[in-house]
Order: C-alpha cells, then structure tokens, then sequence
C-alpha cells in the first residue's frame, strides 16, 4: 500500500466508524417508562448496594441526574470535551446498550448525597423526577458531559444510566 493510500484510510477509517456508532445510536430507544413500573415495584427497604455507596445515595445520585436534566447541572464539562469525547461515549453507549462509568462518581457541583435519607424516601424521589421528566415538554438543559441532547437521547441516556447504577442494587 503506497502512502497516500494508508493515509487516506488512516483518515477516512475513524470518520465511517463513528458515522456507523451515530446511526445505531439515533435507531436506538430504550423504555424508560417500562424501567419507572419496574422501580415502582421494588421494594426499598429490601434493597441492598454491592457498591461504594448505599441504596439511597445511589437512588439521590439518579434523581439528582434526571433533576438536572430539566433545570440545569451545576457544572459543565468544556464545550470542546461535550461535542467530541462526550458525544462519542453517549453514541457508543447508546449504540451498545449498556452505559459504563464509575459508580461513586458524583455529578460535578452536585450537592452530597446524604448517606441516612431513607431508601423508600430517596427511591420516591426517583420515580418522581422520572415521572416529571416523562411529562416534561419544556427546554432541556444540556448534559454535563454530552452537551445538547433532544428528548429522545435523555431517554436513552437516562435509561443507560440508571441500568448501570442498578447493576450494583440487589433483592435481599
């Protein structure tokens, strides 16, 4: 292979792999008021947390996401990381199915979750803003990390999310 050649598929390479990740991610749409009904029929005080933080931490720190969704997060991301690698790692978690962050990360400027909120008090606060934002027909504030996203990218990234949080909660 000459080396204008490999240059041109150096090139040409990256750009038809992210086009291919954003046109599985736009066809994507995950059911985020089939995950409300599921959350409504667990019961919180039976809830355990394999992870860093407790049940309700966890349920605080996924109302606390939603929430900011509607109004506006605390703090952003530059604008430069919000259009490149953040709207690459939505694109590929969305495209996936499956979101992959650490789980004891709070959201940046977000207030501290408080470990001694009830867990039926914190997974009330949940189903809430999930219900709020379901209903919601305003403006959307931009992610922290993605930037701008329509309704339908806050579905799927909010379904993400709370899948992966949920990873670390159990029956017992």
């Amino acid at each position: 292979m000459n080396r204008r050649k490999f240059l041109q598929a150096a090139l040409i390479t990256p750009v038809v792999v992210f086009a291919g990740v954003k046109t599985v991610a736009m066809a994507r749409h995950y059911p985020l008021d089939e995950l409300l009904t599921q959350l409504k029929r667990l019961p919180p005080d039976k809830l355990f947390s394999s992870g860093d933080w407790s049940v309700s931490m966890i349920l605080q720190h996924l109302a606390q996401s939603i929430r900011y969704s509607r109004l506006g997060y605390p703090q952003a991301k530059s604008a430069l990381f919000q259009y490149t690698a953040g709207a690459a790692a939505l694109n590929v978690f969305t495209a996936s199915g499956s979101m992959t962050h650490r789980l004891d990360e709070a959201i940046p400027g977000a207030p501290a979750l408080i470990k001694a909120v009830p867990n039926d008090v914190a997974m009330a606060e949940l189903i809430a803003e999930i219900s709020q934002f379901i209903a919601w027909q305003g403006e959307l504030a931009p992610h922290f990390a993605y930037g701008n996203l329509t309704k339908a990218q806050y579905y799927n990234a909010h379904y993400l999310h709370i899948q992966n949080h949920l990873s670390e909660i159990s029956l017992g």
